[in-house]
């Protein structure tokens, strides 16, 4: 079944421009938008360089070409027909779950509540606790506001917000629980806590696929101070000594808690997708309230003992 479906069934035309109204529904609402032709050929490059760019290896519907003789607008029934091939490649990539977390998608797609979207993605009962993470974040956010009034400013409060200065309050945190080793290459076992939901995701990935999208935020060029990507030992190879493992790991988990606790960082494109790939690929892992504050507490209790680990002649 769609989750969304499209309907392009009039069009205006303007200083000689044809321009497609077209509807877009879904469970939760409807939008209705006004795009030419060139309008959706330009998405549908952006598309093509995001399937690129973020190694997607989606399969894309086509986009209807252009005729060859004569002008599509000078012919009402030309209209009409490249209106029913738009409304089928938009319906198509409108589906297209890992396309939905980019700028130019979501801003087509109909506006949701913040209360529908929780409501949609839970069942009976955890309503209330999506609720009541809210309102647990924001009791923390107002209990660190009222300790960095008191906190004298000549001290210097080193956590794990040590790169966030915005009071953003940190939604996803990251930990590395084990790794395995296949034909040469490392696979560290992440799990990902969402701390407005009660599902956690577990995934597997490898220092290469991280560095992709560190990468891809340094093509960002956000105005904010990005963390440093671990490093590449430059003697010998990592997967050939635990120990190497073991620091690698623990610089890996360092790094995703940084980046995620950047509210810029974390409604950039790149993190963005990674947070919809691991929801769509990660195994989830149903929790509770209780357990999943504990989590946090020693995913934060760990991090600062990272923290505090004086670097190591071996780091990368």
């Amino acid at each position: 079944m769609l989750t969304y479906t499209v309907t392009i069934d009039d069009y205006q035309t303007i200083d000689d421009k044809v321009y497609y109204q077209i509807n877009i529904f879904c469970s939760e609402g409807h939008k209705k938008i006004s795009k030419r032709y060139s309008d959706l050929k330009a998405l549908n490059d952006k598309i093509i360089d995001k399937n690129s760019n973020f190694k997607l290896h989606l399969n894309l519907p086509l986009f209807p070409g252009r005729k060859i003789f004569g002008r599509t607008k000078n012919s009402v029934a030309g209209i009409k027909q490249r209106g029913k091939e738009l409304q089928q490649y938009l319906e198509g990539i409108l589906n297209i779950k890992q396309l939905q977390s980019f700028k130019s998608i979501k801003e087509l797609l109909p506006q949701q509540q913040l209360y529908q979207e929780s409501l949609q993605l839970t069942n009976s009962g955890e309503y209330d606790k999506e609720v009541c993470w809210l309102q647990m974040d924001e009791l923390k956010r107002s209990f660190l506001e009222r300790q960095e009034i008191k906190q004298p400013k000549n001290i210097k409060s080193k956590s794990k917000s040590s790169f966030n200065t915005t009071g953003y309050v940190q939604r996803y945190h990251f930990s590395i629980d084990d790794y395995l080793i296949q034909e040469d290459v490392v696979l560290y076992t992440i799990t990902l806590t969402d701390t407005k939901k009660t599902t956690n995701y577990k995934f597997i990935s490898r220092y290469s696929d991280l560095r992709e999208y560190h990468i891809m935020l340094q093509k960002e060029n956000l105005k904010v101070e990005l963390p440093v990507y671990p490093k590449r030992k430059i003697i010998s190879q990592t997967n050939e000594n635990p120990l190497f493992i073991r620091e690698r790991l623990e610089l890996l988990q360092k790094y995703l808690n940084d980046i995620f606790s950047i509210k810029e960082l974390v409604q950039s494109e790149p993190l963005q997708y990674l947070i919809t790939k691991i929801k769509l690929e990660g195994q989830p892992i149903r929790i509770g309230p209780i357990q999943q504050k504990q989590q946090i507490f020693t995913s934060s209790i760990l991090y600062e003992s990272q923290e505090n680990i004086p670097e190591r002649k071996s780091s990368f």
